[in-house]
């Protein structure tokens, strides 16, 4: 008999206290989501407010700059306004996760939410790894889905912006069919294609030359086609060249013709696409085709990384802003203290990361050091804290 109630106690103590533990699992998924949509709620508005109002200053200083020219429409300095948003999205991205972060823990503690949160046996980390893994999604996303829209909505922002004289730039552009830029002169335009650049010291050579000139109407006057020519102190060299007249049908050879031009190789170097308006994507093919081409990709090599490492980045914004408004005790006060140590930190980590953007771009630091450093740096002081301050 002893045996037998001895059999059922242990049995009944093992039904209760998987019942414990699945209404504990219960409450902690009820809480996850319930701080899921809290936090996306928070970021989402402060991500809103942060881009209207740089979208505000944006137009701000496109109307000055319209101002210089003529026949621009209102409809213009808005659409360029908004096609710029994303690019400036994806920058002030951090700053939107360390005020979400701020917010969010903020309000939690005036609500007493934590508390309640704890009396019910769930601790920080239940409460704060499954939102780092959303704020981790979230930059995945940026990467992966939004660089792209990012790039897209870049090139028509340059090409609005040239259609309106807008861009004091040479124009170029980098197609599968090669390179083409054109120069702007009194007495009409030059368009240049290429198939291949190289570059050789100081000089680029040009491989496969296509040299359009046109007259103030935009009709081609002649057309010069060469193998080969070199661009070196403002001047483009050509080399066993071929005019074209089109008015008369005549065909020319000569050995060797100069023009004067204002490309030079710090401009043409500056034309490439920036590394902040490419998509994710895009950046393999892209460095491996300057490295061919024999230009450095160093800047591109960095700004790659740092996209990888950019979802880790956005973790460390997000502990960074737990660490200063998430105290273990809502009897803490101090609360400005806090935010403005919490905004202090996060600027520090964000100009941290530009220094080791440039010791990266000047090869002082690996590659991997210089994107990965701050957040690999930042997270762990910041769990070490906040373990001190939560465990003791």
């Amino acid at each position: 008999m002893s045996i037998f109630t001895s059999f059922l106690t242990k049995k009944y103590l093992l039904a209760v206290f998987d019942k414990l533990t699945y209404n504990e699992n219960m409450i902690e998924n009820i809480l996850t989501r319930y701080s899921f949509k809290q936090l996306i709620g928070t970021f989402l508005a402060v991500l809103f407010c942060l881009t209207a109002i740089i979208m505000l200053f944006d137009m701000v200083e496109l109307l000055r700059m319209a101002a210089k020219q003529e026949n621009i429409a209102f409809i213009d300095i808005v659409t360029l306004a908004l096609l710029k948003s994303p690019m400036m999205v994806h920058i002030i991205l951090p700053f939107v996760i360390l005020i979400t972060g701020m917010i969010f823990f903020l309000r939690f503690n005036k609500s007493s939410e934590l508390i309640v949160m704890r009396a019910v046996g769930v601790s920080v980390w239940n409460i704060l790894m499954p939102l780092c893994g959303l704020i981790f999604a979230l930059g995945l996303f940026d990467v992966l889905v939004f660089s792209p829209i990012i790039s897209r909505t870049a090139r028509r922002y340059e090409r609005l912006e040239e259609r309106l004289n807008m861009s004091g730039s040479t124009p170029f552009v980098w197609s599968e069919s090669g390179f083409w830029w054109r120069d702007n002169q009194e007495d009409g335009t030059m368009v240049l294609r290429a198939s291949h650049v190289h570059q050789n010291d100081k000089q680029i050579i040009l491989e496969d030359v296509s040299f359009f000139e046109l007259n103030t109407d935009g009709l081609s006057e002649r057309q010069i086609e060469s193998p080969k020519a070199i661009l070196e102190n403002g001047q483009i060299h050509m080399q066993n060249a071929f005019i074209i007249d089109p008015m008369n049908e005549n065909l020319q050879s000569v050995s060797h013709l100069t023009f004067d031009t204002s490309l030079n190789m710090e401009r043409l170097l500056e034309k490439f696409d920036a590394p902040q308006t490419m998509s994710f994507w895009r950046f393999p093919k892209f460095i491996r085709f300057l490295k061919e081409a024999g230009f450095s990709a160093q800047a591109h090599e960095v700004y790659f990384f740092e996209l990888t490492a950019f979802p880790l980045f956005l973790v460390a914004m997000f502990l960074l802003s737990a660490l200063f408004t998430f105290p273990p005790s809502n009897r803490q006060g101090g609360t400005f203290l806090r935010v403005l140590m919490a905004i202090g930190g996060g600027f520090l980590l964000y100009f941290f990361s530009r220094i080791t953007n440039v010791l990266g771009q000047n090869e002082s630091l690996p590659l991997f050091l210089s994107a990965w450093g701050p957040a690999l740096i930042c997270i762990p002081l910041c769990i070490s804290a906040l373990l001190s301050l939560e465990d003791g």
